[in-house]
């Protein structure tokens, strides 16, 4: 019988009060923890071990630990290996869709050819990266793509400049034919801004009621051209990484 068990590096937990959001930041899978199961992995987190966690009955103990196994969210170990606690969420309280977000779509100005020509360029990039390879692995090719962009010398981008980037993005998206949401085009955004000797923070969030995920620039801990809905994301993940 496994008694201990414990969580990769690349898994990171959210605490949204009610539920417990774990993503997978290898293959970009979710789970969703509510009630007894969210408090049973916070006290998994502090110690590793099965037998001091008292969230939950034997049994559906043993079945979740078979879920998140199977999912690799969760891994055996040898020995008591706690790992880092659920993320606090943003405090929230239930709206019941009376909180207002951007739910419409505005198109982007006209950007100089320059600015497309590698808007271009790096959307090109960012898809193949996301296509080529196991699905499975889709995500950790994302961040290793990042990374590799953030090792590169380059000034911090200004507001301006990152927003004229992101407009050239969201334009030549207009004429892909494939799905160019939040993750391609803020993925492709860092990588023109480096092409172009800058650089800005990407961030990936959580945020509740209900539970959705987005992805954004940020320049000095401003959100680049995003409506002030997006301030109510908890960042799981960011390049570089920030506190």
């Amino acid at each position: 019988m496994i008694r201990y068990l414990t969580a990769p590096a690349h898994i990171v937990a959210c605490d949204l009060g009610p539920a417990t959001v774990v993503v997978n930041y290898r293959s970009g899978g979710v789970h969703t923890l509510i009630g007894p199961s969210a408090r049973w992995w916070a006290e998994l987190a502090a110690t590793g071990d099965l037998s001091r966690s008292n969230g939950l009955d034997s049994q559906p103990m043993m079945d979740v630990c078979e879920r998140l196994r199977q999912a690799e969210v969760l891994i055996e170990a040898a020995t008591p290996t706690p790992w880092t606690a659920p993320v606090a969420g943003q405090s929230w309280t239930l709206s019941f869709g009376t909180q207002e977000a951007q739910a419409g779509w505005s198109s982007p100005r006209r950007a100089p050819r320059g600015a497309l020509l590698i808007a271009g360029m790096a959307l090109v990039l960012v898809l193949g990266t996301l296509r080529v390879g196991r699905r499975r692995r889709r995500m950790a090719r994302i961040l290793r793509l990042l990374s590799w962009v953030n090792r590169r010398p380059a000034q911090l981008a200004t507001v301006g400049h990152a927003d004229e980037v992101l407009n050239a993005v969201r334009w030549v998206a207009l004429f892909v034919p494939s799905r160019v949401a939040c993750l391609e085009e803020s993925v492709a955004a860092v990588l023109a801004l480096s092409l172009s000797g800058r650089r800005a923070t990407w961030c990936h969030g959580v945020a509740a009621d209900p539970i959705r995920f987005h992805c954004w620039v940020d320049v000095n801990g401003q959100p680049v051209a995003e409506p002030s809905s997006t301030l109510r994301y908890t960042p799981l993940k960011t390049v570089p990484e920030q506190n």
